[in-house]
């Protein structure tokens, strides 16, 4: 599997390798649902970390399981922290102090295979599996790469006492699904919520910058940088290419197809080019996760048989900006590359692509749409 290795080890590596959890490389993973796990034993349950080439200690990802009937050991941690639950039924218990002293009110909410929430910035937190006979499993994405990395003391970044009242003060309904209101910028909408019951039943806002009979809708977390959107285009049909920084996580949530990702440098239209090599081809299907890495583009091909939805994870708040994210993305995923930004238009792929989709969907009795 491919890994990408700096000259040096940074905090966050060795604390991952402190961990003692299994750790998956490459571009991609077909399936988080099935990974093989390790015993972890600060938590008391199980779980394995995925480092992924696009991640680029931007973001952090692992699997994690809570034991049937049981519950991991309490937490709190100075970086955010998104949960996506995989499969099974349960609550997280959450309250702030001093972990092993509860000194004000929890607050409880209940989840099940598809919820996605936050996890509120250094709270303790404790997740409870709901069944006597399966475990829970959930997908976790966190910026523990860039705190690890900038402390360089975890008795700083899992003991800092301080509270973040301006993100949660314990308020009930703090976990409710939240409103939805147009972005800023007039360019769709933003769902502002801290618990999404379903990400494979929400609806989702119609956004056909991307692609004929996209959808796409923002949703903001717990008052996170890290943020992310729920996506999803119909049968047959497939994204323009288009490209951004790194630490952005893709989980399939329905259908299955590929991904297709390749570097600047092999320019617009890599196979024309001669550049078919640096082409990675990524299948996917519902559980997969895919990571592009920075400035590479990429698009996503439905060759299954209902519409593909994808949950991103990532940096891109519309409250709170961070400056590397702004400055990556401002030549636009929406503006074509012949007028400075990101996307390739449909009419100036290259005509492989095209092909091999048609090729993807004829071998799977698929037909393809893309009008």
């Amino acid at each position: 599997q491919p890994r990408i290795k700096s000259h040096r080890e940074t905090a966050y590596e060795q604390w991952m390798q402190r961990e003692g959890l299994p750790v998956v490389y490459g571009y991609g993973v077909t399936d988080v649902r099935t990974l093989d796990l390790g015993p972890w034993k600060r938590l008391g349950g199980r779980g394995a970390f995925i480092e992924l080439v696009g991640l680029e200690g931007l973001t952090g990802m692992y699997v994690g399981e809570v034991p049937p009937g049981g519950a991991l050991a309490p937490e709190k941690h100075l970086y955010e922290e998104l949960v996506y639950i995989l499969s099974g039924r349960g609550a997280t218990e959450v309250w702030s102090g001093v972990c092993e002293q509860r000194e004000g009110p929890s607050n409880f909410f209940e989840w099940e295979e598809g919820s996605l929430f936050a996890l509120p910035l250094n709270t303790c937190h404790r997740l409870h599996s709901a069944s006597s006979s399966e475990p829970a499993r959930f997908l976790a994405v966190t910026n523990a790469p860039l705190i690890l990395d900038l402390f360089y003391n975890e008795d700083f970044v899992f003991g800092c006492d301080y509270f973040f009242t301006d993100r949660y003060a314990g308020e009930a309904g703090y976990f409710s699904v939240g409103k939805r209101r147009p972005r800023a910028d007039d360019d769709g909408m933003v769902w502002e919520t801290n618990f999404i019951p379903d990400v494979r039943g929400a609806a989702i806002d119609a956004q056909e910058r991307k692609g004929a009979g996209v959808r796409l809708t923002t949703y903001e977390m717990g008052g996170n940088v890290l943020v992310g959107h729920l996506a999803e285009w119909p049968v047959g049909r497939y994204h323009k290419a288009h490209y951004h920084g790194g630490g952005a996580i893709l989980l399939i949530v329905r259908s299955r197809g590929y991904t297709l990702m390749w570097p600047q440098e092999a320019g617009i239209r890599p196979y024309e080019s001669g550049r078919a090599d640096a082409v990675v081809k990524v299948d996917w299907q519902e559980g997969s996760v895919v990571s592009p890495p920075s400035g590479w583009f990429h698009q996503h091909f439905n060759t299954g048989s209902e519409p593909a939805r994808q949950l991103a994870l990532r940096y891109g708040s519309h409250n709170h900006g961070v400056r590397f994210h702004d400055i990556q993305a401002r030549e636009g995923v929406y503006v074509n590359v012949k007028e400075g930004g990101a996307m390739i238009e449909y009419e100036d792929e290259d005509p492989e692509i095209r092909r091999l989709f048609t090729f993807e969907c004829v071998k799977n009795g698929v037909e393809v749409c893309m009008s």
